[in-house]
């Protein structure tokens, strides 16, 4: 995803659903997350959403040329350095 604050905002929101990573192109991650969201009922989504805010606060607060080196490594709502 190109657009940074678009990015950033759905991953505050949606980021206990796997939203960020079908957005990644990275679609088994979104599954797996959606699945262990209801097999777990609900707790690893509330711990996914709780990394979501942190990450989403994270990506807003980026230049956008930090985000465009960084885009697409943001594997598993944790940004690898």
């Amino acid at each position: 995803m190109d657009n940074r604050v678009l990015f950033g905002v759905l991953t505050i929101l949606f980021n206990c659903y796997g939203i960020p990573c079908f957005l990644q192109g990275q679609v088994k991650a979104g599954i797996l997350r959606i699945v262990l969201c209801f097999v777990s009922c609900g707790i690893i989504g509330i711990i996914n959403a709780i990394k979501g805010i942190i990450l989403g606060i994270e990506i807003l607060k980026m230049t956008d040329e930090e985000y465009a080196e960084r885009k697409g490594t943001f594997a598993a709502g944790i940004p690898l350095e």
